[in-house]
């Protein structure tokens, strides 16, 4: 009754206040405790990072620790715990707790009912690649899966990043959240899969930033920077990407993303929900070639495209268990088609370069007997046994869903074009696919192909079934004669499968290349 009286001459203002304190109380007591970890790279010369993890234990008598397998987006199984050196744990009284390592990858520690433990492992960091980890004299770059030891409980948590860098290393910058504590390369991911999510750059960084829809975009340089490289023009063309990519969905999806462009020897670049990390050579100028912008858009594209909008199969990660799906041809392959399409409506390259990267596209997949061999389902579903996560795989035997996705990809959109006259798109097909199956929910191989379907109005199955499920020889007429094309006389060996616009193209052809390269309705 005092507790009915008390609440009665609270003023409104003051209860809800009070009642929102209650319930943040409430929440942050029945939150799981967060794991902390620090990142020593003070010592550069040693290519090692040097880890302490605390781990809440909860009183339990023993807990289980993993390292992922494979980086989510990189479809090869790469066993990351063998870069893992001299791993030990402590109690909080410092004393000694036993490790055994019942797999390659998992490690179970007595912990004597301990609240934590705290557990130190160094990482060997030599490996320029966007799925490993390398510290050299002015650079580190770290990702989640090879570094970051978590919990093997399903749980989710926070877990919270804290680096230590030399002397004159002046920044880090990933797309993590800076931490509560507000302190300099101190970061908190919400859960496990967001910093496994988020690479950091550590080191030597120059920064070029620019907004888009109220989203803010960090270019960052780093590694062998060229003399003759423009950071603030290439971030002026990245824009002009982002604002054709935004144009596309309509919306961009995050509040901050990040380029990590990193000046080194090899090649490619690793999508992430709100960055991607990107091989840059050392011989680049100026602000980007075509192929280089090419390249970035494709793994932009990837903010939405699969890690959005993704196979069902793509989501919640399995860091031990790789997934298999018949839908890279969508997540890859279609990925590729936007890729070069969203640079031409960008500006940033003319008809005659989209043409010729087209071309390009229809004569390396003309070009490989795998074709004849594997159907793109196949080559999808079997990536992690044929390694190379689509590129570089024998040509003779195998066929890249990157390559023939992009160019079903081209022929789909032709078909959708020519069966709603022009009022649809392959566009409309990815944003409805987006309503409908974005986030946590996924898509399964029916829903997609059903969802082209009812874009294009008509029946698609007998489409799909040649060019998804089957190893026939794919059909341009369809696209050819929609946007006035055709390929270059046989009698030119030099030039086998190029596109040219026809000289005899009739107006409503030219207006229906105009609408695909634009992006007009």
């Amino acid at each position: 009754m005092l507790e009915n009286d008390t609440r009665r001459r609270l003023p409104p203002r003051l209860a809800v206040q009070l009642l929102l304190a209650l319930c943040a109380a409430s929440a942050a007591a029945q939150s799981p405790a967060a794991i902390r970890y620090t990142v020593d790279v003070s010592s550069p010369e040693t290519q090692r990072a040097i880890v302490t993890a605390v781990v809440p234990a909860s009183g339990q008598p023993a807990v289980e620790l993993l390292l992922p397998v494979w980086s989510p987006g990189y479809y090869v199984r790469e066993d990351y715990a063998t870069r893992i050196e001299r791993l030990t744990a402590t109690s909080p009284a410092g004393d000694t707790l036993a490790v055994l390592q019942p797999q390659p990858n998992r490690w179970r520690i007595t912990t004597a009912g301990a609240a934590n433990i705290t557990v130190t492992y160094t990482v060997r960091c030599t490996e320029q690649f966007v799925t490993r980890n390398w510290v050299g004299p002015d650079l580190a770059v770290l990702n989640g899966a090879p570094t970051f030891i978590t919990l093997a409980d399903g749980i989710v948590r926070p877990h919270d990043v804290a680096f230590v860098l030399p002397p004159g290393w002046p920044r880090s910058v990933t797309a993590l959240a800076p931490a509560p504590d507000g302190q300099p390369h101190h970061y908190r991911a919400a859960s496990y899969d967001e910093l496994v999510d988020s690479p950091v750059v550590l080191g030597n960084v120059q920064l070029h930033e620019f907004e888009v829809g109220g989203s803010r975009h960090v270019l960052a340089d780093a590694g062998a920077v060229p003399a003759a490289w423009d950071g603030a023009l290439a971030a002026a063309n990245l824009e002009r990407i982002v604002r054709a990519t935004g144009r596309f969905w309509g919306f961009l999806p995050y509040d901050r993303y990040v380029f990590l462009n990193i000046f080194r020897r090899g090649g490619g670049g690793l999508e992430h929900a709100a960055s991607t990390l990107l091989t840059a050579g050392t011989g680049m100028s100026g602000g980007g070639d075509v192929r280089w912008l090419a390249y970035v858009a494709h793994e932009y594209f990837h903010a939405l495209n699969v890690k959005r909008l993704r196979p069902v199969e793509l989501g919640p990660f399995d860091y031990e268990q790789p997934p298999a799906t018949s839908g890279l041809w969508i997540s890859e392959g279609l990925t590729s088609y936007y890729g070069d399409l969203l640079t031409r409506r960008a500006g940033l390259t003319t008809d005659e370069q989209y043409l010729a990267t087209l071309s390009g596209a229809i004569r390396s997949l003309q070009g490989s007997p795998g074709r004849l061999v594997q159907t793109l389902e196949q080559a999808s579903l079997g990536i992690f046994a044929t390694g190379g996560s689509g590129v570089g795989g024998d040509r003779n035997t195998t066929v890249s869903y990157y390559t023939k996705g992009q160019v079903v990809g081209w022929l789909l959109d032709a078909r959708i074009r020519r069966a709603t006259s022009g009022a649809k798109s392959l566009d409309d097909v990815m944003r409805l696919a987006y309503q409908r199956y974005s986030d946590a929910r996924g898509f399964t191989r029916a829903q997609f192909e059903a969802t082209a379907a009812e874009v294009a109005g008509t029946d698609l199955a007998e489409f799909f079934r040649r060019a998804i499920r089957s190893t026939e020889e794919l059909e341009y007429d369809v696209a050819l004669d929609w946007y006035g094309l055709h390929f270059t006389e046989a009698g030119e060996p030099l030039r086998p499968w190029t596109l040219e616009l026809r000289p005899d193209a009739t107006a409503e052809q030219r207006a229906h290349w105009r609408q695909l390269t634009a992006g007009e309705a």
